[in-house]
């Protein structure tokens, strides 16, 4: 659903221009020349006003630099977030098919209304467990990037490593490593981490035929 990233809301903020009690207490807020996205005060995305493009959250490089060398022609995203990869896919990769699947409807009318550079892209309504029970498909890369994790988590990511692509894995809650890599034992992956991020990023490589 979310980044889970450590920076935390600064104690000013210079505007603010959309606010949602929660739970999850969701802000949007302009802060000189960035938009940002705040879930319970953790930023989720900021975006550079005058660069939409660009991505400012270093936790996600690995990410950006796993889709530039594999081109994709099908991405698979769970959770949404600000949008930082479906403006990035949509800039630098304008013919690849994204599908994001994201739990919260408000995080999608935020993202249409406030991130979204209208690109080749499909955004759902649904939660991932509810998605991939149904999913027929294979896909050639696929992104989770879902916070908090949810009850039952386990068996979602079981279903979800059968798929034979390239999967992005960004665990943003670090206690639950253990279970995590527990469940990665059968696929080759590597473990990505940056410097003032608690996120952890699974790079689990694509199944041989």
């Amino acid at each position: 659903m979310f980044e889970g990233i450590v920076e935390q809301k600064p104690a000013a903020i210079q505007q603010l221009v959309w606010f949602q009690a929660g739970p999850p207490r969701l802000e949007l807020t302009e802060e000189g020349r960035f938009l940002c996205l705040y879930l319970d005060g953790i930023m989720q995305s900021k975006m550079n006003l005058l660069a939409p493009a660009a991505t400012l959250s270093g936790h996600l490089e690995p990410v950006l630099q796993s889709l530039q060398q594999h081109k994709p022609d099908t991405v698979l995203q769970l959770g949404l977030g600000g949008g930082d990869i479906n403006r990035f896919i949509c800039t630098t990769l304008p013919k690849t098919e994204l599908v994001t699947v994201e739990l919260n409807q408000r995080v999608i009318e935020l993202y249409k209304d406030f991130f979204c550079l209208r690109g080749n892209e499909k955004l759902l309504a649904l939660s991932a467990k509810d998605f991939l029970q149904g999913n027929q498909r294979q896909w050639t890369f696929i992104f989770w990037d879902i916070y908090p994790l949810f009850a039952g988590w386990q068996q979602t990511m079981q279903k979800l490593l059968l798929q034979q692509g390239t999967i992005l894995i960004n665990l943003s809650q670090p206690e639950y490593q253990a279970e995590l890599e527990a469940l990665l034992i059968r696929r080759q992956y590597r473990c990505h981490r940056t410097e003032g991020y608690l996120n952890l990023l699974y790079e689990v490589s694509a199944l041989t035929v």
